[in-house]
């Protein structure tokens, strides 16, 4: 896959499955298909270190999550030991449940950070700043200075210290790191300079249209406040259907809204988004499995998604479906082709 919009369509798909369960073994499916995927795609980039530095973090999370919760979570049948009871906190019984659940919580937030460092991996910054519409065209600019900020400073900051490394300052000690923040401060102003200098000699967003934005700024508002409103009238008994017109008549005013703001600014794009035949297909599937993870979700027939070690630990029911929704992730290992 190298389209955005498609990948985007597998992150959304990843994050629900991640969210929508707590059966351990669907999660280091989950976890074991983003490895693998996340390692082809480093492959490529030419990152030998990916794997080894997921994998690090991924023990680490599961780790510090267990252990927390086993010393601040004093529930479950099978206790491993106990700790004096005038400890505060940590003190009471320490279960084999409170291990395993808290494990589980360290999976799920392994498997959401592995999610969006694959999709790192796999889109460049100017394919991220498209998928931003055109009414966010300044928002879209900040997210590209800040996402080629950091890396620019690493660089300089590599090459100040060889600089110092050459004049002999081995840098052992916290004071000898002195000589490194001035001039990093001073080059990241001058090209924060240079760069607001650049963008002002080019005209960027110099042209406003002041009366339709305080327009469109009003009509936000008004949308905001249907939603609120159907809400609150929810939460007082109300009847659901003018609730549901009322969020419907919100939802409608930001479509409109964004879709005027969308033809407000003119844009030109160089390169056309390209759709292959597996991007498509992908996509499609990636639609289908969340629509289906959804169906599916409150279904007796597929309640092995949900899991709990509590009162006393079980082993988890596993069915095909679990199985097959978390190798679904690593559909895009099949084609991998990047701008």
């Amino acid at each position: 896959m190298k389209n955005a919009a498609a990948w985007i369509l597998w992150l959304v798909f990843t994050l629900a499955f991640t969210l929508a369960t707590r059966n351990p073994v669907y999660l280091v499916v989950m976890i074991a298909s983003q490895l693998l995927l996340g390692f082809s795609l480093a492959r490529q980039k030419n990152n030998p270190l990916w794997l080894r530095g997921n994998l690090w973090f991924l023990v680490t999370m599961v780790s510090i999550s267990a252990l927390v919760n086993t010393f601040f979570v004093h529930t479950g049948s099978t206790v491993l030991f106990t700790l004096p009871k005038n400890w505060i906190l940590i003190g009471g019984i320490i279960t084999l449940e409170s291990l395993v659940y808290g494990a589980i919580n360290g999976l799920v937030i392994a498997s959401l950070y592995l999610a969006f460092n694959i999709l790192n991996l796999a889109l460049s910054i100017k394919q991220m700043t498209h998928l931003i519409p055109a009414a966010f065209r300044p928002i879209a600019m900040t997210v590209t200075v800040a996402l080629t900020f950091f890396p620019s400073v690493q660089t300089r900051a590599r090459e100040i210290k060889e600089a110092q490394l050459i004049r002999g300052n081995l840098m052992n000690r916290a004071s000898d790191w002195a000589p490194l923040v001035i001039p990093l401060l001073v080059t990241s102003l001058e090209k924060a300079f240079l760069l607001a200098e650049s963008m002002t000699a080019r005209g960027f967003h110099m042209h406003k249209s002041i009366n339709k934005r305080g327009s469109l700024l009003i009509a936000m508002v008004l949308g905001v406040f249907s939603i609120f409103s159907g809400w609150i009238l929810q939460l007082y008994g109300y009847s659901q259907g003018i609730s549901l017109i009322l969020y419907c008549t919100g939802g409608l005013v930001f479509i409109a809204v964004f879709w005027l703001a969308q033809r407000a600014e003119g844009s030109t794009r160089y390169h056309s988004v390209v759709w292959t035949l597996p991007d498509i297909l992908f996509s499609v599937l990636f639609i289908l499995a969340s629509i289906g993870l959804f169906s599916l979700r409150g279904n007796p027939a597929f309640s092995s998604l949900q899991y709990s070690p509590y009162p006393i630990i079980q082993v988890p029911t596993v069915q095909v479906m679990g199985i097959a929704l978390g190798l679904i992730t690593l559909i895009p290992a099949v084609w991998l082709s990047h701008d």
